[in-house]
């Protein structure tokens, strides 16, 4: 056969082994799934598959095979055949019953068999044809195809990670492996891979056998042994007949004891070739995807990234962008804005670098992690002069009224309407688009409506809420236009979406949590961002100094424990030295190619066996003190020696903030050298610092949540909850108590919160999981308010599947009806832990709104700098200090009426670490 080059190339899909990749493939990492639990990793790593493929291939005939359930004639062939069996102790062959092919293969994983409606859903969208025969495998069906089509002059690639395929392999057709780098197994590639060509691959898998198939194969002949025997003998039966001259005692004797079984081997791995199917090239052509059974599916299956992808719908094209709006336009719009508000948009990239109060460093690394434009309500586009004064430069906004026009004017044309309170605004990202305006000498009022706080109630768990990714949840459409046209369908964008994403926010009540929670936040974060926290350079400076001379002392020892000097920070260089060298066990956790892993579990596991892997672990700390603290604080600090983070409040699942440019949230405090660092974030001159610190917080919430007797007695008289607990569940009197057994309650207190297992806590009380499990059940004997209120808390969430803070903030917990057990005990500990962190974070929040307000209306000149977790830290002048420190307090306590007292710890210091 010769292939004819004018023909296109035919592509052909082994769907079922990249279905089992993609599902095995994720299973490693955290399983992902809709709001209402439906599992959806497989599907997803497929679709991307395919998507890659038409990309980098554009094939003109594409079809995907599957198999059929119900039995193949394989099936058949294999109950006619009875396999003779060598009886060492008779020195006989015994008749044995073969078990049948397949029948060790297990059920398809439930979460598996779910999803694979939704490839095929996936496929017919993509107008890809799926074939199947019944009565014969996928292997077949693809076989016979490529002799068809390579007969008929045509290539084919047959799409797949099976070795078994490769039999197929021959001038003509060639197996493609996307998994690999789309790696092409040609003839020449498959004797460089497999060690034989293609038309013994049979022969190598019928000695080998395949325990998953039943397919037995010749006992004790292996990968190497296999390839070793037919390159020595060129096929089975040569290998079989003249097994007398087999050299090594264990393949002679496994080939004259089990001919039958390897002849079986053979016929049931060689694919049939001659299905009663014709090649339908017509039927294989490649069409167009269907965008709306694309969009229909991935917006079912809740794909972000997949839908920003697609193409624009035609039937959502078809508002107008008005780049230069006529005077009529202009004035229609403000009369529409004065009676029903308007939607902005928002690009700041320019601005950003225009603003002072933004230092270089910053604005180089928000640009970094945000390259693309940033999706916020108010879009200016700066006029390549950023070395101007910010509020010099000419601006441009984007602004919609209605559902079908969207204008682009000069700021001035609307700043009275940006300034009246009474007109309001829809937005994306408030926070935002209060800096861009003031940063324009615009004091933005009236904004009512913020698109990326609704996506966040909606879903907290979604990693983005760019308005991007909200369009492309929400809409039929993505943003994929740039420039002035972005401008314009953005701003159409939030006046379309605000009304659909605030009735969703009304439907799941939590209206009630912005009004009173997310939007009044905004301004409070912005102060605290502008105001930043004052930091010591110098000591930042002599600290830098110190670890370093640290890491070269501590890298030394680990040259002189290991016997070799290598580089710390290669993982592969570390690898070789503790597992190749030192001798060190191999742990089953692999890394990415042939790397060991030396991730921090490990290296914690061989500290048992030796010094060096312990002492890796102190240079790790050393090093990300050193790089994420004390190199980079000062390189972000402003002309005043005050460093401005950014506080997000979309970016975590529990309704916490967290903080970027640095992060803020993460420094240690329970090492020496974590709290040297907060030694370096100090007072304004004149000044004090004040840190308020809600004290054993999410306790306090279980015990009002579970109205537990002892708890809520507990913290009603004072008592120390870690004693208590010491003594119920150990059995130790407080009297005779040691710190080291008061700390083990502690850890059983904060791990009952978050949902741990006896193998967690084993692991971090260094015992053993039955010890861990008794700690465990007497807990929940003496504490049963507790326990009654987790099984309420989980029965109600597998009903509801979803939780809910004292406030309303919802979180979906949808895998808590998983069929994955892994994935299901994780959505248990989820449910336990965010109603009590998801309270305590919206308690804090409502705190700073409090306190901002009583500054402001007080007008004290204290300023609320940071928060991390539990604690606010404030900059206060020292004739305001007492006043500040008793208005905190107060405001912390009372901010809602529990069973129990909140109690705040506040302290005051010139530092943040020595807080009398």
């Amino acid at each position: 056969m010769s292939t004819d080059a004018t023909k296109p190339p035919v592509f052909l899909l082994d769907s079922m082994s990249f279905i089992f990749r993609a599902y095995h493939a994720m299973q490693r990492q955290r399983p992902m799934s809709t709001r209402t639990g439906v599992p959806t990793a497989a599907t997803y790593v497929f679709v991307n598959m395919i998507n890659k493929l038409r990309k980098d291939f554009s094939p003109e005939y594409f079809a995907a095979v599957f198999d059929l359930s119900g039995p193949v004639f394989r099936d058949e062939r294999a109950r006619e055949i009875k396999l003779r069996k060598f009886n060492a102790e008779t020195q006989q062959f015994d008749e044995v019953e073969y078990g049948g092919y397949k029948a060790n293969r297990t059920e398809m994983p439930p979460d598996l068999a779910q999803q694979l409606p939704y490839i095929r859903r996936a496929l017919e969208a993509f107008h890809i044809p799926i074939l199947q025969a019944e009565g014969f495998e996928a292997d077949d069906v693809i076989g016979t195809l490529a002799v068809q089509a390579a007969k008929a002059g045509h290539n084919v690639y047959v799409v797949s990670n099976d070795k078994d395929m490769l039999q197929l392999v021959t001038d003509q057709v060639r197996v493609l492996n996307p998994a690999k780098d789309n790696l092409v197994l040609d003839r020449d590639k498959v004797i460089e891979t497999l060690g034989v060509p293609p038309e013994r691959v049979v022969d190598v898998m019928a000695l080998r056998g395949d325990s998953i198939d039943n397919i037995p194969g010749a006992p004790g002949i292996g990968d190497k042994g296999s390839v070793e025997l037919i390159q020595q003998f060129g096929s089975v039966e040569a290998a079989l007949d003249r097994a007398a001259e087999v050299k090594g005692k264990r393949y002679r004797e496994s080939l004259q004891s089990n001919r039958d079984t390897v002849l079986l081997s053979k016929e049931l791995v060689t694919i049939h070739c001659s299905v009663p199917l014709e090649l339908d090239l017509e039927q294989m052509r490649t069409l167009p995807p269907d965008v709306n059974a694309c969009r229909a599916l991935f917006t079912e299956l809740e794909f972000t990234t997949l839908l920003k992808e697609l193409a624009p719908a035609e039937v959502k094209q078809t508002f107008e962008h008005r780049i230069e709006p006529s005077t009529e336009e202009i004035e229609a719009f403000i009369t529409a804005a004065r009676a029903g508000g308007f939607a902005l948009a928002v690009n700041t990239s320019a601005l950003e670098a225009a603003a002072e109060q933004v230092s270089e460093q910053e604005t180089e690394a928000i640009e970094e992690r945000e390259p693309e434009l940033k999706t916020m309500s108010l879009m200016f586009e700066a006029e390549e002069q950023c070395e101007t004064p910010a509020v010099e430069v000419q601006c441009k906004v984007a602004v919609a009224a209605d559902g079908d026009k969207a204008l682009l004017v000069e700021l001035e044309t609307v700043r009275s309407l940006l300034e009246d309170e009474s007109v309001p605004k829809r937005v994306h990202d408030l926070k935002g688009t209060l800096r861009a305006m003031e940063a324009h000498g615009v004091t933005l009022r009236g904004a009512q409506d913020d698109l990326m706080l609704y996506s966040y109630l909606i879903n907290p768990t979604h990693t983005t809420h760019r308005l991007g990714d909200v369009a492309a949840r929400f809409s039929d459409y993505p943003l994929r236009e740039t420039g002035d046209r972005l401008l314009t369908e953005s701003a159409h964008a939030i006046e379309s979406l605000t009304p659909v994403l605030r009735q969703d926010v009304e439907t799941l009540e939590a209206r009630s949590v912005y009004e009173t929670i997310d939007r009044p936040l905004v301004p409070v974060l912005l102060e605290m961002e502008k105001a930043g926290v004052r930091i010591d350079s110098g000591l930042l400076n002599r600290m830098g100094d110190k670890l370093s001379a640290e890491m070269q002392r501590v890298g030394e020892e680990i040259f002189a424990q290991s016997g070799h000097r290598f580089n710390i920070n290669s993982p592969k260089q570390l690898g070789d030295v503790l597992f190749n060298k030192m001798g060190l066990p191999k742990p089953i956790k692999y890394g990415k190619g042939k790397v060991v892993s030396t991730a921090q579990d490990v290296l914690e596991e061989l500290s048992v066996h030796h010094v060096a892997p312990r002492m890796v672990l102190e240079y790790r700390q050393l090093a990300k003190l050193k790089s994420n603290y004390v190199d980079s604080l000062p390189l972000l600090a402003d002309g005043q020696g005050r460093v401005h983070t950014t506080f997000n409040q979309v970016g975590t699942a529990t309704g916490r903030l967290s903080s970027t440019n640095p992060n803020l949230q993460n420094i240690p405090i329970r090492t020496e050298l974590g709290r040297e660092i907060r030694a370096a974030f100090i007072a304004a001159p004149g000044n004090q610092l004040i840190s308020a610190d809600y004290s054993q917080i999410e306790l306090r919430l279980m015990a009002h949540f579970s109205d537990d007797p002892l708890l809520v007695n507990a913290y009603r008289t004072g008592q120390d909850i870690h004693t208590l607990t010491a003594s119920e569940v150990f059995g130790v009197s407080a009297e005779n108590m040691s710190k080291e057994t008061r700390n083990r309650a502690k850890a059983v207190n904060f791990g009952i919160v978050y949902g741990i297992s006896p193998f967690g806590l084993a692991q971090q009380l260094n015992i053993d999981q039955h010890e861990a499990r008794l700690y465990i059940d007497t807990y929940f004997e003496r504490y049963k308010g507790v326990r009654a209120f987790i099984d309420r808390l989980l029965e109600e969430t597998r009903q509801e599947q979803k939780v809910r803070t004292v406030f309303g903030r919802v979180r979906p917990i949808p895998d808590i009806q998983s069929r994955n057990a892994n994935l299901r005990g994780f959505a248990e500990r989820t449910a336990v832990n965010t109603p009590l962190q998801g309270t305590a974070a919206d308690l804090i929040k409502l705190a700073m709104i409090r306190i901002q307000e009583k500054l402001r209306v007080q007008k004290l000149q204290t300023r609320m700098t940071l928060q991390v977790h539990d604690e606010l830290v404030f900059d206060a002048p020292s004739a305001e200090v007492d006043e500040v420190q008793q208005l905190v307090k107060t405001e912390m306590e009372s901010v809602i009426e529990l069973k129990i007292p909140l109690v705040a710890d506040v302290g005051v210091g010139s530092n943040w670490r020595d807080m009398g």
